[in-house]
């Protein structure tokens, strides 16, 4: 899975540069901050974690999901952002994107099947939607992937499910909605006596409290010059003594490729560059 990607970046960096379980309470910029015994050194960026922990900083690279940002945008940062970039923050859609994998004792599907879809015949998309989606919220499922191959799987379908029905669906319980999958199949097979899954397992992105969602989007009203907006390194001013205190990335921050892992894992690439480039540069006289 992803965790490979990370591992691999990982590998590069000498042991224990990365802290792990260090929740951060606030970032505060444009101050003048001292290690305790050291008053030589001022730093213009405080963090300081949940556990009471702190850093000092010269630059610090925000990578915490858009959905974080909409929810903490008060108090996260001291002094607060701009109010150009806190609306491009307010501006920007995220949303939620669930999986539900769902485990078998043995496969109802074809051997070779990759894919089921889902299609419900009392529906049209020149009608309004069901207003109650907490009502039919599993016919926002658009179908299941056959995890393959079973001999490294087991038999396991991986379904889908997207807006405000996914959000529901996190505040259920496991046995509610493994019985509303047990009907979906019983239903799309024409089985009634087909078994239910054994096991199920979900994520649940809308309510995990560091990312209250999945991925962003251009929500009406916004547009990719939002995501340009969110994407700028603090202060505005590129004549401030004390430059790239706060750079941005992440997926939401990178105006082709928001909404992947890729635009995220460029986003960072970029920050990094930009850092760089400020390392290398001369001195000003």
């Amino acid at each position: 899975g992803y965790s490979s990607l990370a591992e691999r970046l990982l590998s590069d960096l000498p042991e224990g540069t990365v802290l792990l379980n260090k929740a951060v309470r606030t970032i505060q910029w444009q101050g003048s901050f001292r290690e305790e015994g050291d008053d030589a050194r001022v730093f213009p960026v405080r963090v300081e974690c949940e556990d009471g922990d702190v850093f000092l900083a010269d630059h610090v690279i925000i990578t915490v999901p858009l959905g974080f940002l909409k929810e903490h945008l008060q108090e996260f940062f001291q002094p607060p952002l701009p109010e150009r970039k806190a609306q491009a923050i307010r501006n920007l859609g995220f949303g939620t994107n669930n999986k539900i994998f769902l485990e078998f004792e043995q496969p109802f599907w074809e051997p070779e099947q990759q894919l089921l879809e889902v299609v419900w015949e009392d529906e049209s998309p020149l009608e309004e939607p069901n207003a109650d989606p907490e009502a039919d919220w599993f016919k926002k499922l658009i179908g299941f992937v056959v995890l393959q191959p079973p001999e490294q799987h087991g038999h396991v379908l991986c379904g889908f499910i997207a807006g405000k029905e996914s959000e529901h669906m996190e505040t259920l319980s496991d046995a509610e909605v493994l019985s509303a999958m047990t009907r979906l199949l019983r239903t799309m097979t024409g089985d009634p006596n087909l078994p239910a899954p054994r096991s199920l397992l979900r994520s649940r992105w809308h309510s995990a409290p560091y990312t209250r969602g999945s991925y962003s989007y251009v929500a009406v009203g916004s547009s990719g010059d939002d995501i340009d907006v969110l994407a700028q390194p603090l202060p505005e001013d590129p004549r401030d003594p004390r430059p790239l205190q706060l750079l941005f990335a992440g997926e939401a921050t990178h105006r082709t490729f928001y909404s992947t892992t890729h635009g995220a894992l460029l986003s960072g690439w970029r920050e990094a560059e930009r850092l760089n480039q400020l390392f290398q540069a001369p001195a000003p006289q």
